[in-house]
This record gives C-alpha cells, structure tokens and sequence, in this order.
C-alpha cells in the first residue's frame, strides 16, 4: 500500500512538474500588439455599443433622475416636500421609494441600451454606404464623351511651339526637339 502511495505521488509530481521544465526560456514578457485583422468587425463593433452604453449610464441616470424629481414635484403643486435635490446624501431624504428607485434606474437602463444600440445601428450604416461606394466606383463603368458634346467643356487652344520659351540647359539639347514635338505632333 506505501509503494502504491509513493507511486502516484512521483506520478503527480511528473504529472504537475514536466510542464514547468519544457516551459520556454524568454525574457521578454511584452505582449505582441493587436493586428489590424485580429478581431472581426461584429466584435469591434459589438465593443464599442458596450463602451458607448456603459459611459453613458451615469449621465442618463443623472438626468433620469434630475427629470423624475422635477415631474413628482409639479405633479405634487410644487410642494416643499418634493423639492429636487440631485446632491441629497441618502436616497430617504429625496424620498424616492424603492419602486421609483427601481423605475429610475430601469428607465436609465433603457435609455442607455437604446443610446448605444443607435450608435451600433449608425456605424453599421455608415459603413456599408463607403462599401457601397467604393464598391460602385470599383465597378462602375467609365465612359469618355468627345468634348465636342459636353456643353460646360471649354477647350483650351496650346500656343503655337515658335511662342513658347523654353530655357537652354547646356547638358540636355534634346528636351527641347522633345518638348517641341510634343506640341507639333511628330
């Protein structure tokens, strides 16, 4: 039976210790930065709804909170009790009860899904309408028109090649019988 003991202990031990021998040696513990392809789009895109939402709710349960108290104290004929006080120390001296704690922070919930769901849907949006675009100037068809039927065309008339002046370089004299065939068409 201690042979048996002594067996599965050296085994646990081979089991648990072998890994941390292998283990690569490097010094360098710097993590290798993101590609740009690392994470598909829909992740990305699913990140920032959640960021765009979750920085929102303290704003939107602000106001929440803030046009809560202001409606309970006109409904209330503006009555001393129920005046909005946003920086009250505890909730009891707001005197919100549990349900409208539960109502205002539900509603601030909401809000803010909906605010980063509009975010979500109008990237996605914007998105697809540079796809769209680029796509449709990848793929559009080029056409040419004689200038003699475009109406808003204005031709431009190139001076004669004698009434151009066209500075000497001692180095490169054939520039000039270049530059001048250009005009002459040979």
């Amino acid at each position: 039976m201690k042979k048996i003991r002594q067996t599965i202990l050296i085994f646990l031990c081979l089991c648990i210790f072998s890994p941390l021998l292998s283990a690569d040696d490097t010094t360098s513990t710097t993590p290798d930065p993101y590609t740009k392809d690392e994470f598909p789009q829909f992740m990305k895109d699913a990140r920032r709804a959640e960021i765009i939402t979750f920085g929102a709710m303290p704003f939107v349960t602000l106001n929440t909170t803030l046009g809560y108290s202001f409606v309970r104290y006109s409904k209330h004929n503006f009555s001393s009790e129920y005046v909005p006080n946003p920086f009250a120390k505890t909730s009891d001296s707001n005197g919100f009860t549990e349900d409208e704690q539960k109502t205002i922070l539900l509603t601030s919930i909401g809000i803010s899904i909906g605010i980063g769901l509009t975010d979500l849907i109008v990237n996605i949006l914007r998105r697809n309408v540079v796809q769209h675009k680029k796509h449709k100037d990848d793929t559009a068809p080029i056409m040419i028109r004689p200038i003699e039927q475009d109406k808003d065309a204005t031709q431009i008339q190139l001076p004669p090649p004698d009434k151009i002046n066209i500075p000497e370089s001692k180095s490169n004299s054939d520039s000039k019988n270049t530059f001048e065939g250009n005009f002459t068409g040979e």
